[in-house]
């Protein structure tokens, strides 16, 4: 009878330490991901300035927005199956999650839960590697970003990101 609970006791315990090193490994998040990076500052201050919208982290971030807009979006013109115009994100979920991030931060710090200063970095750090990574292939990146729920998630996993 001994011998049955030791040995029980015995696997539990090589079971549990084994399960403990999966975790440790797994908890050290090391995946990068590496792009080339292709945010030009010269191509962002030859915007027409009347061309941009007000935004409250300041005009180089109204400007990575409107390159962003037009480095994700087009408009496909009117054909005789479908009479109106539509607009088509090429890589929507980067689009959509550096709008929602855009969206949840300004409300942060309107409600005074974030630094507007900590805000406006964390959104321009997002917007350069959204603008770096758009002609690349991103399956990866894209599948990591659909896991991330929160403002500081998402950031974390832009963060992840390493620009050459």
């Amino acid at each position: 009878m001994n011998r049955v609970v030791a040995s029980l006791a015995g696997l539990f315990l090589v079971v549990g330490f084994l399960c403990a090193q999966d975790g440790i490994k797994d908890s050290g998040n090391t995946k990068k991901f590496i792009y080339r990076s292709a945010v030009n500052m010269d191509e962002l201050y030859a915007i027409d300035k009347s061309m941009l919208s007000d935004h409250p982290f300041g005009e180089l971030t109204a400007r990575k927005l409107y390159v962003l807009q037009k480095i994700y979006t087009y408009v496909e013109p009117p054909s005789p199956t479908s009479p109106g115009e539509k607009t088509i994100v090429k890589k929507p979920v980067i689009y959509n999650t550096i709008l929602k991030l855009n969206r949840n931060l300004k409300k942060m710090v309107k409600k005074g839960t974030m630094d507007k200063n900590k805000a406006t970095s964390d959104l321009n750090l997002c917007l350069d590697v959204a603008l770096s990574i758009s002609a690349d292939d991103t399956g990866d990146f894209e599948s990591e970003l659909k896991k991330a729920k929160s403002p500081d998630s998402i950031v974390q996993v832009f963060q992840m990101v390493e620009l050459r």
